[in-house]
C-alpha cells in the first residue's frame, strides 16, 4: 500500500491529521519517531511536506498515535465520534511535559483582574528562560501592572476523537526587563497588529496540566 499526497508544496491532508493527532496526545516528533522506528526527520517530513507513505509506515504511525488506520485516513473525519469513547482517561501531566508544550506554541490566553471583572484575552508569546513574554499596548490595563497575579492557559482539543490537553500557569506579571525585551523582540509578533511595544513577563509560580485520552 502506498499513500501519496495530492498537493505539491504543502502538507497533505494525512500529514495534517497526523500532526493534529500527535499534538492532541502531547507527543513530540522525537517521541513519535521512537515509537515508530522512523527518524525524526522522516516524521517532520510527513507532517510538513508532500510525501509517499508505505503501508508499513502507516501501520506504525497509527499504532504510535493510538488510533485506527481507518480513522487516521478518513477524508471526511466527523466532528464527533461515531462511537462513544472507550474508557476515557483524565490524567495529570508532569511539569516538564507542560513546559515542552508551552515552548512549542506561540498563542495562549491570559486571565487577570481589571476593576471589578475578570478579563480573558488571547496573546502571542514566547517562552524565554522559564518566563512567558508577551507584548501589549502601553495603555492597556495589564501594562500598568508592576507585579500582580495572572493566569496563562493554552490547550489543544480534537473534537472528533474527544482527546486533548490543557496547561495552566499561575504566576505574577510584570514589565519585562531590558534584557528580556531584547531577547524576545524578534520572537513575539502580535497577530492583532497595532502599536504593542510594552513587553510583559509572566513569572510562573505553579504550572499544571491535564490530558484526556479517549481511545
Amino acid at each position: 500500500m502506498d499513500t501519496r499526497s495530492q498537493t505539491a508544496g504543502r502538507p497533505s491532508d494525512l500529514g495534517i491529521r497526523i500532526r493534529r493527532r500527535r499534538l492532541a496526545l502531547g507527543l513530540s516528533m522525537a517521541e513519535v519517531a521512537q515509537r515508530t522506528g522512523l527518524s525524526t526527520d522522516r516524521v517532520e517530513h510527513i507532517e510538513t511536506r508532500p510525501f509517499a507513505l508505505t503501508g508499513g509506515e502507516l501501520v506504525r504511525l497509527a499504532r504510535a498515535l493510538d488510533i485506527s488506520i481507518e480513522d487516521l485516513t478518513r477524508l471526511d473525519h466527523p466532528r464527533t465520534p461515531r462511537h462513544r469513547p472507550v474508557s476515557p482517561i483524565l490524567e495529570p501531566m508532569r511539569e516538564e511535559e507542560c513546559r515542552k508544550l508551552i515552548d512549542a506554541r506561540c498563542v495562549g490566553r491570559i486571565a487577570y483582574n481589571r476593576a471589578d471583572e475578570l478579563v480573558v484575552i488571547p496573546v502571542n508569546y514566547c517562552y524565554l528562560n522559564n518566563l512567558i513574554v508577551f507584548r501589549t499596548a502601553a495603555d492597556s490595563a495589564v501594562a500598568q501592572y508592576g507585579l500582580a497575579p495572572i493566569a496563562f492557559q493554552l490547550d489543544f482539543v480534537d473534537e472528533g476523537f474527544q482527546d486533548g490537553w490543557s496547561v495552566l500557569v499561575n504566576g505574577m506579571v510584570r514589565p519585562a526587563t531590558a534584557q528580556e525585551t531584547d531577547a524576545a523582540r524578534d520572537r513575539v509578533e502580535p497577530w492583532a497588529g497595532g502599536t504593542r511595544e510594552s513587553y510583559m513577563a509572566i513569572e510562573p509560580h505553579r504550572t499544571t496540566g491535564r490530558r484526556i485520552r479517549s481511545w
